[in-house]
């Protein structure tokens, strides 16, 4: 378990779903809805796991602490920044909610994954995800200055800071090829369904 000092486990939810037409964060998937999965495996990982996303009492049985964006409309950049002040630690791991197949392993991989960089981000398959690894206290300011400038694109804020893109591949043992898929729309949802038959 990672001291809550050191690092905490921080949950985007803040997305409108527009292209769902429903909160995808609540859809249910074998019986457990997308975020309360992504919270499960997080809470295995950290003592302190928070949530950011609008005021939704929807939210309340996941029993973890929520907080508003505190710059609104800046994407998840806006979301990562709300972390960072609010968690209370040196480092945050931040995951969105809609990635049913993360694992509490691909979590720890990645949160103690050696390097000194600013920002730690899986790169699975060759393909890197912004929204899913660490950032740390110390790239607070280049988030503000970002954010100020209405420079919204996290992989542009990654490219400043020197971000360290941690491979993620078949030679782990608990490597699966969705590990980070997520869900947008209705014909995501129903293929991740297919997946999971």
């Amino acid at each position: 378990m990672i001291a809550a000092a050191d690092m905490a486990g921080v949950i985007l939810a803040g997305g409108k779903s527009s292209r769902m037409g429903e909160d995808k964060a609540l859809i249910t998937i074998n019986g457990k809805t997308l975020i309360e999965h992504v919270a499960s495996e997080m809470k295995l990982v950290f003592e302190r796991v928070i949530l950011i996303a609008r005021e939704n009492p929807s939210y309340s049985f996941l029993g973890i602490q929520s907080f508003d964006d505190i710059y609104s409309n800046c994407g998840p950049l806006g979301g990562i920044h709300s972390g960072l002040v609010h968690s209370g630690a040196k480092a945050i791991f931040v995951t969105a909610c809609d990635t049913p197949f993360i694992t509490n392993c691909l979590i720890r991989y990645v949160a103690l994954f050696p390097s000194h960089s600013l920002a730690k981000i899986p790169s699975l398959d060759g393909h890197n995800h912004p929204l899913c690894g660490v950032y740390d206290q110390g790239c607070l300011k280049q988030i503000i200055d970002h954010i100020q400038d209405r420079r919204f694109k996290v992989m542009d804020l990654l490219a400043e800071i020197g971000a360290a893109f941690v491979p993620v591949g078949i030679s782990l043992p608990w490597y699966t090829p969705n590990l980070l898929v997520n869900i947008n729309d209705k014909t995501e949802l129903n293929a991740l369904k297919g997946l999971m038959r």
